[in-house]
């Protein structure tokens, strides 16, 4: 994992999967924030965004001042989440096909609950994840 914390660029940290067939991307600019789902070649080598999921416009505090910012996969490798400060903020469902982002309450995001992450993303939340085999 690597993550930028230089409040003049993006604030970036990823994972890769258990299974080495995808890499999770979540990306601040200052701007806008998104994850991104991308596939590895074979070589382990990022071949392409294969999705992405808005998580936020700008916040505050800004996420470079949160305690712990991080990116967890399923041990199937089926999920991938975004984690700040013990909060769900972005979950991709690939055996599901559906993506979701917390929902914001005023000036607060709501963390997604932890049924969601342990039973998948149910057909009428969130979104369709392209994963490009539709």
């Amino acid at each position: 994992m690597s993550s930028n914390l230089n409040k003049e660029e993006s604030f970036v940290i990823e994972c890769e999967s258990p299974n080495n067939k995808w890499i999770t991307v979540f990306e601040d600019d200052g701007e806008t924030s998104y994850m991104y789902l991308c596939s590895l070649n074979d070589n382990g080598e990022l071949d392409k965004i294969v999705d992405h999921l808005w998580i936020y416009n700008q916040i505050e505090p800004p996420i470079e001042d949160c305690k712990e910012v991080f990116i967890i996969w399923s041990d199937d490798s089926n999920k991938t989440g975004l984690i700040v400060d013990g909060e769900c903020w972005g979950i991709f469902d690939l055996c599901n096909k559906r993506k979701l982002n917390a929902v914001r309450e005023k000036n607060t995001i709501v963390s997604i609950e932890i049924e969601v992450w342990e039973k998948g993303i149910r057909d009428n939340e969130g979104e369709l994840l392209k994963l490009g085999d539709e």
